[in-house]
């Protein structure tokens, strides 16, 4: 499974755990695919083409009509990370005490599907209008 991060992560996570060679998933991150300027909805669909699940922290893509759109369209799973304003160790944090959890989740839950993952690294469905 690739894990992908998105630009809102910025690169020094997803690099780090690059490095880490992660058990049951392999890492990517959007400044690797996409340019800054890439809408939202456009990185979405392809990302769902691929069949990769976004790790981000922008909590509000399945409230936009474009996105959730390509959410649904393209079949996307997505994961929103707490803490966008801590800095990277404490995200970081965040995704390590997550990290079998949303392995548990991508197994488990049909796509497409938005968890989000509060600072302790407890998983919550969101449910897609």
């Amino acid at each position: 499974m690739i894990l992908f991060f998105d630009r809102n992560i910025g690169t020094g996570i997803p690099k780090a755990l690059q490095l880490l060679r992660m058990r049951d998933s392999e890492i990517q991150y959007h400044q690797a695919f996409f340019s800054m300027a890439t809408e939202d909805d456009r990185r979405l669909e392809r990302v769902g083409e691929w069949g990769w699940i976004v790790i981000g922290q922008d909590y509000k893509f399945h409230l936009l009509p474009n996105e959730l759109y390509s959410i649904k369209q393209h079949s996307v799973g997505a994961f929103y990370l707490a803490g966008a304003e801590l800095p990277a160790w404490e995200t970081m944090r965040i995704f390590a005490r997550a990290y079998d959890k949303i392995i548990d989740a991508v197994e488990r839950t049909s796509l497409p599907f938005v968890f989000w993952i509060d600072r302790n690294g407890r998983l919550t469905q969101l449910s897609l209008p």
